[in-house]
């Protein structure tokens, strides 16, 4: 195995051509054991290209992995309860370009001396598919209450487990950005958990659809995540330009609860 070698536009153009055929069998399911097994298969060949692809030191296979699995976990989720024709066919595009445009941004073998201009695009990525798939795990969560197929007691646990794994998503890529002072970023992941888990509570009560609350949940984690960063980064925080930002997001959010369509 060691000596095979996937070239990782290969690989790209072939998960592409999994996915259309994942997603033509997805609604083809008829219970709840076969769509665990879609999510198993769809996993073992994530592994397999991985596992044949060439990467260099400075990336990594795991990182890669989890990054995948997170977002074909939310993604998933998503499409069983997406509606809204729209909403449903970018979530379509998503799920079948994402995965491959990871590995599309992969090095070549052949090109070692490339690395310096993949690693940032590859990362950021990266991130966007965490991104994706940590929105879209959210609206999924607010659908299930929407729709009543989860009882009040059970939507507590999935605020706690989404409120945990937006903690976590925000602690790896804190880490990923070469963020050296650990107690102060992990005293921060604990904060990013209550003060989702408090947010989402209270998006709860409002009369919004689940989608508009899980892209408000996305929208306040991301503004939280970039303002810890650079509180965590050497420079810190450059207030005259992320007041401006702040500011700015402030104004978009009253004019986005004024667009969106109220229950």
């Amino acid at each position: 195995m060691k000596n095979i070698s996937f070239h990782p536009k290969l690989a790209a153009f072939i998960d592409i051509i999994a996915n259309l055929v994942m997603f033509w069998g997805l609604f083809r399911l008829g219970n709840w054991q076969l769509l665990v097994m879609w999510f198993l298969v769809r996993t073992i060949l994530w592994i397999f290209f991985i596992r044949l692809v060439y990467y260099p030191k400075e990336l990594s296979r795991l990182r890669h992995f989890l990054s995948l699995l997170f977002f074909n976990f939310g993604v998933l989720l998503a499409l069983l309860f997406m509606e809204w024709g729209s909403a449903l066919n970018l979530t379509v595009a998503i799920f079948i370009i994402f995965s491959a445009a990871s590995f599309w941004l992969l090095p070549a073998k052949s090109e070692p001396g490339v690395i310096n201009f993949v690693i940032k695009p590859y990362r950021r990525w990266l991130f966007l598919m965490d991104v994706f798939g940590l929105g879209l795990f959210w609206s999924s969560l607010y659908a299930a209450s929407s729709f009543q197929l989860i009882q009040f007691n059970y939507f507590w646990l999935g605020l706690i487990f989404a409120s945990f794994l937006t903690s976590l998503i925000s602690y790896w890529w804190w880490k990923e950005y070469s963020t050296k002072d650990n107690d102060l970023l992990f005293f921060s992941a604990i904060v990013c958990f209550f003060l989702f888990l408090e947010i989402s509570l209270v998006l709860w009560l409002w009369p919004l659809g689940f989608l508009v609350n899980g892209f408000i949940v996305l929208w306040f984690w991301y503004v939280f995540w970039l303002m810890i960063r650079f509180n965590l980064s050497k420079e810190g925080i450059n207030w005259r330009k992320q007041n401006i930002f702040l500011v700015i997001n402030i104004v978009l959010f009253i004019v986005f609860l004024f667009l969106v369509k109220w229950k």
